[in-house]
């Protein structure tokens, strides 16, 4: 179905507790793309105490490149650490218009929900949402999504 797409083969890179000031974020996609790493989703989150978390997608098949990397990188910045999730998947459902998003949206959680598929990340823009969930669970919630949007 073309307005629903699907990515089991990407990781999510989380650095923890960030210190929140210029120039973390640039140090941190500096040193990804010096080594030819493409991203996806990024969000930053800001917490309390002037800490963030900062988060995206890379390709799995470059998790052994980044994890020496991304680590380094948090030390260096003072970051408290970063994790990675290897066991997921990215199912994206596209938008028709921003004045219908709510709807596209509460249609796709309705159904991820009904078929027990627990959302751990949304992102969502004015052409796009996309959920990051278990990849035990992404098959059949993808099946779910694709009958329900037909």
């Amino acid at each position: 179905m073309s307005n629903i797409a699907f990515n089991d083969e990407c990781v999510h890179v989380v650095f923890l507790g960030l210190p929140n000031v210029p120039g973390v974020a640039a140090e941190i996609f500096g040193a990804l793309s010096s080594v030819s790493v493409g991203v996806s989703m990024v969000t930053q989150n800001t917490m309390r105490g002037g800490r963030s978390d900062l988060s995206f997608l890379i390709p799995k098949g470059r998790l052994d490149d980044v994890i020496p990397l991304c680590r380094e990188v948090s030390e260096r910045v003072g970051g408290q650490g970063v994790s990675f999730a290897s066991e997921i998947a990215a199912i994206t459902v596209a938008l028709k218009s921003p004045a219908d998003s709510a709807d596209t949206l509460a249609k796709m959680f309705r159904v991820l929900a009904s078929v027990n598929v627990n959302i751990e990340i949304i992102n969502s823009t004015s052409e796009s949402a996309i959920c990051i969930v278990s990849r035990t669970k992404a098959r059949e919630g993808l099946e779910a999504l694709e009958n329900a949007f037909a």
